[in-house]
């Protein structure tokens, strides 16, 4: 039996013995009551006892559901921390259809953890940091890799830590992913030297992408499609009623990790960002809307890019919700993304490191 089965039984026991003890604390109550007590005589009196006896059961109404609402809401927060940072190790196996040829390689993180990837050498001397969605693995950005490589760039895509074939004790939202990318900024190094490099992401990897663009100025452009918040201050809070919800169960979020996790939490997104210029950056985001939330462009893609700067770019794709681009508007995606990191890639002041 799973963990998360076993969670969810524990979770329904605890619902059901919460309401059994608030149910015998009321029929207890109602049995202390032996004393008879003479109603009010006059028809204003009876209407203020009705209407001062509805609001007791109102507020104790209310009462009981905000207890239970806080309690589900640290319990399903604490639950959520652990599966969220547990291990999600698969086998990643070379598909017979990839249409490009990959060379399976590992590299070491800055903590020792070694990474597995796939590494497809250039043949314009740009190379493309390729990073996947939280829990998946490299194969999560084939498509990417197909549009990359088939424009002549080359690609390292690697499984995350605690991912895929990867190594790692647990996983941490991409919060220490930034180290890892520039152990893959040194990989290509030393392949060659001269390689103009960037990283594009989805999801997670998008903030990963993007975060170690920030962090780390040999990563020359970044592209992130499905970026979302990777601290609580990161998300606009008072958009909604129910986004400020969002928003304050996250800070108690970003508190459990620290203390599952047993490090510091980074700097929110929204800081670094000026950090990336001058360097180019893209945001994708989808531009459906999402009941009582709005959409991921209004919430994140737009935000980011003011953020950063005129450096930045943001295209928001009308059908899309989240990283579903590729999907709606393949030509379209693959055309930007390829024109954006040749652009990128040209180094007008050095013509011995431009673009082949």
């Amino acid at each position: 039996m799973s963990l998360q089965i076993i969670w969810a039984i524990g979770e329904l026991v605890l619902i059901l013995v919460f309401f059994l003890v608030v149910f015998f604390q009321v029929k207890r109550s109602l049995k202390t009551k032996t004393a008879v007590v003479e109603g009010p005589k006059t028809t204003g009196a009876r209407i203020v006892h009705v209407l001062l006896r509805l609001l007791r059961v109102l507020g104790f109404g209310i009462g009981v559901f905000l207890l239970l609402a806080f309690f589900v809401g640290v319990e399903r927060s604490i639950h959520s921390v652990i599966i969220e940072t547990a291990p999600t190790p698969s086998e990643v196996s070379i598909p017979p259809d990839l249409g490009f040829d990959v060379e399976e390689v590992t590299f070491t993180s800055k903590d020792g953890i070694t990474l597995a990837g796939w590494f497809t050498p250039s043949q314009n001397g740009g190379t493309v940091i390729l990073l996947h969605g939280y829990g998946g693995n490299r194969a999560g950005m084939i498509w990417h890799a197909r549009q990359l490589t088939a424009a002549g760039f080359g690609v390292l895509m690697y499984d995350e830590r605690a991912s895929g074939e990867s190594g790692g004790a647990y996983r941490s939202y991409g919060w220490e992913d930034t180290r890892d990318v520039i152990a893959a900024v040194q990989f290509i190094q030393t392949r060659n030297p001269n390689e103009h490099i960037g990283a594009a992401g989805c999801s997670t990897g998008a903030d990963i992408a993007v975060y170690g663009a920030a962090l780390h100025p040999e990563i020359e452009a970044a592209w992130g499609d499905g970026n979302s918040p990777v601290r609580a201050q990161d998300a606009p809070m008072f958009k909604s009623p129910i986004l400020t919800l969002i928003v304050v169960n996250n800070f108690f979020l970003d508190w459990l990790y620290t203390v599952r996790l047993g490090i510091e939490a980074p700097a929110p997104m929204t800081d670094v960002l000026p950090d990336i210029a001058p360097r180019p950056v893209m945001f994708v985001g989808g531009g459906t809307e999402r009941p009582l939330l709005g959409s991921e462009a209004d919430l994140f893609t737009l935000r980011y890019a003011a953020l950063a700067g005129p450096n930045a770019q943001a295209w928001v794709i009308p059908e899309a919700t989240h990283c579903d681009g590729p999907r709606h508007r393949p030509e379209e995606y693959a055309e930007r993304m390829t024109a954006f990191f040749a652009e990128a890639f040209m180094d007008v002041n050095n013509p011995e490191k431009a673009l082949k």
